[in-house]
């Protein structure tokens, strides 16, 4: 697989649209040939280059395929795609006419695929294949009139069902003329990740999702030269807007991974000079790196030294200080010998790479900025169309997460609410008035998250809804406390229990590559699951966990803990789709565990 060739020579883009359609005809008006979106083709066996051009082209003939259903504005259409063309091109077509846009995430439960389908009220569906909508069921939503299949299936489908192909050759005349869309309407309606119930049905406009994308280019401000990497969901609110929408006000290339699982092929090949990134993904890196260290000593020493140094380098250009003599003369040479290759697995052109989606732990920022990795981090959630806050480059504090963008305030309430004015604000929720009038309160948008400000920027410290009230009456948060046990390498989830209990307590899922070899050496058989349940595992991982909360105080120390084997995953119903824990849901299948560790507080351990 060939790396893509990035030359350009079009002029920078200057203007400024209030829609998402609007800016798309303006691109191919401005540079019709120029890339705007590669992906790749499984016949050619590499990837494939469209220009904006052609994008247009397939976007009207989409929209015209879409307005002979005899859809109205303000009907729903939802997208179950994976991020590509097709996803980009029906979000286009369907802004376009005034049709509300529904994302949905491809490995979504299918209770909550159907769900949201039946809350929303969609009338027509994208998929990619047949099959995935004969997977929710017979009555997977009744208002769904028409379903296209992107991936034409081999015989004509019964029922509601179209190949995309045939779908298009056989509309009719489109019944309404292309026209300005209102950029103040209803645009889309993007679900929460229902971590704490069922799924709220965020109510977006086009001039909220584009003012984000254009105040976070106003904090980090970027080139048609630019080259994007798509592998987050589109479904979600941070890739759409910073990963897609962003580019198109740039007019900047975007590239679909063909998966998550071949993301660091797809780095190679597109070279991207800008990377959404989330903190599992730089986690796994930290780990990775520390592991190979271990195994020479050399190579460790090299790298703490690397660390260390670049470090101060950092600190140095970010403060405005200059770097001292010796970190002048010794870091070039380690950024050359130990940082670039590690960095190289990014494609070795990264200029910015931006965390969001989820708390990124300080050790793993400070890890990203020793080894001169362009890494900001920002704070935002999908009730203000993303982005809330957000470093620029050069300036990241970690343990923070920037100050407001451009046209964003901010304020810290009762019990620590982080509150927001943005131009990203929603309307409300979908068909939920009392809760949109609890969340958008005396103009201010009530996140439920805890936060406080320091110097101007923001550190978040947790939802409100996860604080912990022990038997003491104290109160601890989570996040922080999970976070710091999940540092060390044993323990690859963690959930903190501790509501009407004298001490806190935890449930981790056990990392296997780093149990195995504690277990032979607490003479315990790996493989055999109840060795995990074994009180000599529970007293070294207890130890473990003393260790990672030193810095914490009394309320926050855990006193018992029960290990498992099977992670939490989106499959199992305990993880949502962008990755967070469903708390009620583990606790509900861990209700014997978390029994057992009540009794051991109460006894003592055996």
């Amino acid at each position: 697989m060939r790396a893509l060739s990035l030359e350009t020579t079009a002029e920078p883009v200057r203007f400024a649209r209030d829609t998402i359609p609007g800016l798309l005809r303006e691109q191919a008006s401005r540079r019709p040939a120029m890339p705007a979106y590669v992906a790749y083709d499984g016949e050619a066996g590499d990837f494939v280059s469209w220009s904006w051009d052609e994008v247009a082209e397939r976007v009207e003939e989409r929209r015209a395929a879409l307005a002979s259903e005899g859809l109205s504005p303000g009907d729903r259409i939802a997208l179950w795609l994976p991020n590509g063309l097709e996803w980009v091109c029906f979000d286009q077509a369907a802004l376009a006419l005034g049709l509300v846009v529904v994302p949905l995430f491809t490995r979504d439960s299918p209770a909550s695929l159907r769900a949201i389908l039946a809350d929303s009220g969609a009338i027509l569906v994208l998929v990619q294949g047949a099959d995935d909508w004969r997977s929710l069921g017979p009555a997977a939503a009744p208002l769904v009139r028409r379903v296209i299949a992107v991936d034409a299936p081999a015989a004509p489908e019964p029922g509601i069902v179209r190949g995309l192909g045939e779908w298009l050759a056989a509309r009719g005349p489109a019944t309404r003329p292309p026209a300005p869309s209102d950029p103040d309407a209803l645009a889309t309606i993007v679900y929460t990740s229902g971590t704490t119930g069922r799924p709220k049905g965020v109510m977006l406009t086009q001039r909220a999702l584009l003012g984000v994308a254009r105040a976070v280019l106003e904090r980090n401000p970027g080139t048609e030269e630019d080259v994007f990497l798509s592998y987050l969901p589109l479904a979600h609110i941070f890739e759409r807007v910073v990963g897609c929408y962003l580019p198109l006000v740039l007019g900047a290339r975007v590239v679909f991974a063909r998966s998550v699982e071949q993301v660091r092929e797809d780095l190679l090949a597109a070279r991207p000079t800008v990377l959404l990134v989330v903190p599992s993904l730089l986690d796994r890196l930290h780990e990775t790196v520390l592991a190979a260290a271990r195994r020479s000593p050399i190579r460790r020493r090299l790298l703490n030294l690397t660390l260390a140094r670049g470090w101060q380098v950092f600190r140095a250009a970010r403060s405005g200080h200059p770097v001292g003599l010796f970190d002048a003369l010794l870091w070039p040479l380690l950024r050359r010998v130990v940082a670039r290759p590690i960095l190289a697995s990014f494609g070795g052109r990264i200029r910015l790479a931006v965390s969001g989606g989820a708390p990124l732990p300080a050790r793993t920022a400070r890890f990203c900025l020793g080894l001169g990795f362009p890494l900001v981090e920002g704070y935002g959630l999908t009730e203000a169309a993303s982005a809330v806050t957000g470093f620029s480059l050069g300036t990241t504090m970690p343990g923070s997460v920037g100050p407001p963008l451009p046209g964003v305030a901010l304020r810290i309430g009762e019990a620590g609410e982080i509150l927001v004015r943005s131009p990203g604000v929603m309307l409300g929720y979908w068909r939920r008035p009392e809760a949109s009038a609890e969340a958008l309160r005396d103009g201010w948008l009530h996140t439920g998250d805890r936060g406080a400000l320091r110097g101007g920027r923001l550190v978040v410290r947790g939802r409100l809804k996860d604080g912990i009230v022990l038997s003491t009456g104290e109160k601890i948060w989570p996040d922080a406390i999970e976070a710091a046990i999940r540092a060390d390498p044993l323990f690859g989830q963690v959930l903190l229990v501790g509501d009407g209990q004298p001490r806190a307590t935890a449930l981790a899922v056990v990392a296997p590559e780093v149990w195995r070899p504690l277990a032979r050496a607490l003479g315990l058989d790996p493989w055999d699951a109840a060795a995990l349940d074994s009180v000599r595992a529970r007293r070294a991982a207890l130890a473990r966990i003393d260790t990672a909360l030193r810095p914490f105080p009394p309320a926050a120390q855990v006193g018992a803990v029960r290990l498992l084997a099977e992670p939490w995953t989106i499959g199992n119903g305990l993880v949502t789709p962008t990755r967070k824990l469903r708390r009620a849901a583990v606790l509900g299948r861990c209700a014997a565990e978390v029994a057992a560790m009540r009794a051991e507080l109460r006894d003592g351990l055996r």
